[in-house]
């Protein structure tokens, strides 16, 4: 699988947290890889930026990639678009929201994120191949000498992906209302309300949760770089962290939820949750929903105190004596 030799070579590449997080196997606990599963489409867009500074790679995006029957050297970063491979390629293949078609050769790692890998008959494929949101399909006879490292995650889906898989709907569809049904049954339905409030601050909030995911991203990765216990110490602040989105995600989706439905707390939730859900899966639309989402979720959360910031509940006022005087 993706071992600590392959981050370490890419530690500065975009597509190294990419695949950092989307390994099968991994040393590090569950609970750290899906953090930074989280932690990395939120800062999948901005990340993705930097790779056009490198001389190695192409990037393209919104356009679709061939490689065409002579040899080609160099990565392929490919952002709302496919990827087809009929020739050879000396690289790595990463599309976020597109497919990876290949009849050729390639040499190093495919990877698919909320989309597809297709190798066709005669394809060669080196290294692993990972896709996120889709399938691996082969047809014919595909050579493969790292088969083991094929990795298919159906039950997931990516915001804006152009597919859009049943598993995947279901899956997006979970993972909202278990940000909803926790915090509201752990706390008080009024510490949502109150990171609700929160949230109408968005500009303050959009920026605060943009700072904090970055500062958890880098001090995950330090952890993992630094530590020998890192499994321990990843796992608390996944936790923290998750904590505290899940009560964001809960207070955006209620702020939404009250344009249709004020004053109505569950179905406030309901309208709400199932609108965001919408928007993420509108094609190219919903990689802004989760960026801006995410931000806005976690400097809501950070900016209402968790919740125990906030107008509190008017405190009932006794009724003054009156003295009456009988003559």
């Amino acid at each position: 699988m993706f071992g600590r030799d392959f981050r370490s070579n890419r530690r500065s590449n975009w597509m190294g947290a990419i695949l950092r997080v989307s390994k099968p196997n991994s040393d590090t606990s569950d609970t750290g890889t899906g953090i930074g599963c989280l932690l990395g489409f939120a800062l999948l867009v901005t990340l993705s930026f930097a790779a056009l500074a490198s001389a190695q790679e192409t990037s393209s995006y919104l356009r679709s990639v061939t490689i065409e029957q002579s040899p080609y050297k160099g990565s392929i970063n490919c952002f709302g678009c496919n990827v087809v491979v009929k020739g050879e390629l000396d690289g790595e293949i990463v599309t976020i929201g597109g497919d990876v078609t290949v009849y050729g050769k390639v040499r190093k790692d495919v990877v698919a994120v909320g989309g597809a890998v297709h190798l066709k008959n005669g394809a060669e494929v080196d290294k692993d191949v990972v896709a996120i949101g889709g399938g691996i399909t082969t047809e014919g006879t595909v050579l493969a000498p790292e088969r083991e490292g094929f990795a298919a995650l159906r039950w997931m889906h990516l915001p804006g992906q152009l597919s859009i898989g049943w598993r995947g709907v279901l899956a997006l569809l979970g993972f909202h209302a278990m940000c909803v049904l926790l915090p509201v049954l752990l706390l008080r339905p009024r510490r949502v309300r109150n990171v609700a409030v929160a949230s109408r601050r968005w500009l303050i909030t959009v920026l605060l949760g943009a700072m904090a995911i970055a500062a958890t991203s880098l001090f995950l990765d330090w952890i993992d770089d630094h530590l020998r216990s890192s499994e321990t110490f990843e796992t608390i602040v996944s936790v923290l962290f998750l904590a505290v989105f899940a009560l964001g995600v809960a207070g955006i989706i209620l702020t939404i939820g009250e344009r249709f439905s004020p004053n109505r707390l569950f179905a406030a939730l309901l309208v709400g949750g199932v609108l965001l859900v919408a928007l993420e899966l509108i094609p190219y639309v919903g990689f802004m929903v989760m960026i801006l989402g995410s931000c806005w979720a976690t400097g809501a959360a950070l900016w209402g105190g968790m919740g125990f910031r906030g107008p509190r509940s008017p405190e009932s006022k006794e009724a003054p004596a009156v003295l009456k005087l009988i003559g």
